[in-house]
């Protein structure tokens, strides 16, 4: 049985599909690790729909997630991006089976809905500086969230005041990957979320991306790149 089990956490308001590149690229990497990317963790899509979410959805998500981490694993390592990076800092604030946490484009705050939403569009109105793919993911982005429901919304926005009271010190060694020209967060938060969480080993890696890195072809691969040499580094 392989002693390394390495967990990855995707956002919300997606079908997880922006981490298969990266859970394709740890396992080339280390074929003898247990990566487990279980892509329906609260808040994402499942099709076209986005499901009420509630706290202790959350919460039974972040309980079965340590139960696994209490298999005989030697080494626990956690992924987390955008509100995944949220959950995975709660789930290191409560145990300590996690060795290494990456976290990506971290949302720990209410994040700045009406410059999201202006920033993407304004990336579709300079369609020439888009790639295919991203013209067709924000474009897909912007249609689907036009029929969330704002109740479910705002369970989310619950969430992260419960983000906030939840996380605390963790002996985890942290990589925290700063996206320069991110839409939903700032500065200030990485800098609050990086003193909760006390650990005397956290490295900010910046990336001159949006929100939306991982699709970036050049951004992804140096990020990709990035978290697979962390996590091979001697703890």
């Amino acid at each position: 049985m392989t002693d390394t089990l390495c967990i990855i956490l995707n956002g919300a308001g997606t079908t997880g599909a922006e981490l298969s590149g990266l859970q394709n690229y740890l396992k080339k990497e280390f074929p003898n690790w247990f990566i487990y990317y279980p892509h329906n963790m609260p808040g994402v899509f499942v099709g076209d729909y986005f499901p009420k979410t509630r706290i202790s959805d959350f919460n039974r998500f972040i309980n079965e997630t340590i139960d696994m981490m209490k298999q005989p694993f030697k080494k626990v390592y956690l992924i987390g991006y955008s509100l995944g990076a949220a959950t995975a800092s709660i789930v290191a604030s409560k145990t300590d089976k996690v060795n290494k946490m990456v976290l990506v484009a971290p949302i720990v705050k209410n994040p700045r809905f009406k410059k999201f939403f202006k920033g993407l569009a304004t990336n579709l109105s300079h369609k020439e500086n888009l790639t295919k793919v991203q013209r067709l993911f924000y474009r897909e982005f912007l249609r689907r969230f036009s029929h969330v429901p704002k109740t479910h919304v705002w369970t989310l926005q619950r969430y992260f005041y419960y983000t906030k009271l939840v996380i605390k010190p963790t002996q985890a060694k942290i990589l925290l990957v700063e996206t320069l020209h991110d839409e939903m967060t700032n500065t200030k938060s990485l800098d609050w979320l990086s003193q909760k969480l006390g650990s005397e080993e956290i490295e900010r890696y910046p990336v001159n991306s949006s929100h939306f890195l991982f699709f970036d072809r050049n951004i992804r691969k140096q990020v990709h790149h990035k978290i697979a040499m962390f996590l091979k580094e001697e703890s």
